[in-house]
């Protein structure tokens, strides 16, 4: 969510998580109800039925609705004080936030946790009136604070979603095993038990779906300002010979050093950065940490200095944006030709080959190597590998991985051949074990990487074995 957003929107998706859980509490009030009448036979159902109720009224969502939504309440006042740019409005709100919090206990039914509610809207609305108090002082940056007090007000109720749903999982299951048990009572029972369980079904999946929402819109805005921070970070993989063990090249992977989560893989958080507006300078800033580190090695060991190969995603190509990134790149550090390159999937090549032939051809005039990766696994028609100059496939993970299997032989020894008879190298990704790399040299595979020889890591590591290798 950015900062010139209505904060108060999220305040009515949240409430109406509060509308379904209360349903369901409703729903299962009546299975209560309905089992008055029991008979003797059936005890040990109404027992059972006890369990479920009190499970459920407190996975029913209401408590945890209640304070998510005291929460974004909470943040869309405090956007309101920051506008006013004054810090004596921002105090205002936080004292009576914090007021209407703790008074939140006396307003709740009798069969929610009050103290729990109070306790977890409390902690949410407290992070937000110290930021208020705080960031208010500084009135020229107003519009941007708006944003970061709305932002932690999403992140609580986010976890409080997803906690809510595990609790909701847990009480469904368990209505479905009272339904189980009462085969012996009325059919009015049975039909209210059902009842029960598809409510807070249907509470779980609503609670999931919008913390999934609510989990992914504050990292967006994490990711945006780990840009600005210098979060990211890059490591590097070596890529071997197979035959004399050197190091001929690097592949460039990005990896997020997020304040609070450690680092990160760019599976944890890549996945958001969809569109151009963030893969782009992502992308660019990947490039850019590639080509400096290039020309640092250049300028280090010589000729002995690996290729860099960068991936790229379908959203940095066809508008020869990553064409004019790259020979500025080049120049800039002073690259010898072919010393970066350019990764592409294949499932890149086939969804959108004819967006992407210009800048394939561009990057082609400048020598830039170009490689497919994940070769075998994207459905693509082979005619890219005759219209443009690749230099490399990459053997996906998944056919090594099944090495000595007779399909994986089949389907490497394919590759193999057809590379070589079109003067491609082929490099076999996820090498990981010593049987896989005696299979690889046996099938006439060029190159290899993976964690049977280095793990990525930083720049400097990488740094120490080419200088372990020029001194030995």
């Amino acid at each position: 969510m950015s900062g010139n957003e209505d904060p108060v929107e999220p305040t009515h998706e949240i409430l109406a998580m509060a509308d379904a859980a209360a349903d369901a509490a409703s729903d299962t009030l009546e299975v209560e109800r309905s089992a008055v009448g029991l008979t003797v036979t059936a005890l040990d159902a109404e027992s059972a039925l006890d369990l479920v109720t009190e499970r459920a009224r407190s996975a029913t969502a209401l408590t945890v609705a209640a304070a998510a939504s005291a929460a974004a309440e909470v943040a869309a006042a405090a956007a309101i004080a920051v506008r006013t740019q004054t810090a004596f409005q921002a105090s205002k709100v936080a004292a009576a936030a914090i007021s209407a919090v703790e008074s939140l206990g006396g307003d709740l039914p009798e069969h929610v946790d009050r103290e729990w509610a109070r306790r977890m809207a409390a902690t949410v609305a407290s992070r937000v009136a110290a930021e208020v108090v705080a960031q208010a002082q500084l009135a020229d940056e107003a519009a941007v604070r708006v944003g970061e007090a709305v932002e932690l007000a999403a992140e609580g109720a986010a976890l409080a979603a997803l906690a809510a749903a595990s609790l909701v999982e847990v009480a469904a299951l368990t209505a479905g095993e009272v339904v189980n048990v009462v085969t012996d009572s009325s059919v009015e029972t049975q039909i209210a038990a059902h009842v029960a369980v598809e409510s807070t079904a249907r509470v779980a999946e609503l609670m999931m779906r919008r913390a999934s929402h609510l989990y992914r819109s504050p990292l967006v805005l994490e990711l945006r300002r780990a840009l600005e921070h210098d979060e990211l970070r890059q490591h590097y993989q070596p890529i071997y010979d197979i035959r004399s063990g050197a190091v001929v090249a690097v592949e460039a992977l990005i990896r997020w050093q997020h304040p609070t989560r450690g680092l990160l893989p760019p599976a944890a958080f890549l996945d958001v950065a969809e569109g151009p507006q963030l893969v782009t300078p992502i992308g660019d800033w990947v490039m850019e940490t590639a080509a400096a580190q290039a020309g640092k090695w250049q300028r280090a060991v010589g000729e002995r200095a690996p290729r860099v190969w960068v991936n790229v995603s379908g959203d940095q190509l066809g508008r020869r944006h990553l064409v004019g990134v790259l020979e500025r790149l080049l120049d800039d550090n002073g690259l010898i030709p072919r010393s970066l390159g350019v990764e592409v999937t294949e499932r890149q090549l086939a969804r959108h080959l004819e967006e992407v032939s210009s800048d394939l051809a561009g990057l082609s005039e400048l020598q830039v190597p170009l490689a497919v990766d994940d070769f075998g696994t994207g459905y693509a028609s082979l005619d890219y590998l005759r219209r443009f100059a690749f230099d490399e496939v990459k053997i996906d993970r998944s056919f090594v991985a099944g090495l000595p299997d007779r399909v994986s032989v089949a389907v490497i020894s394919s590759i193999i051949a057809l590379a070589d008879s079109l003067e491609l190298g082929v490099v076999a990704e996820g090498v990981e074990t010593q049987r896989e790399l005696d299979k690889l040299r046996a099938l006439g595979c060029g190159f290899a990487q993976g964690y049977l020889w280095q793990r990525p890591a930083p720049a400097e590591v990488i740094s120490d074995l080419l200088d372990a290798a020029v001194a030995g």
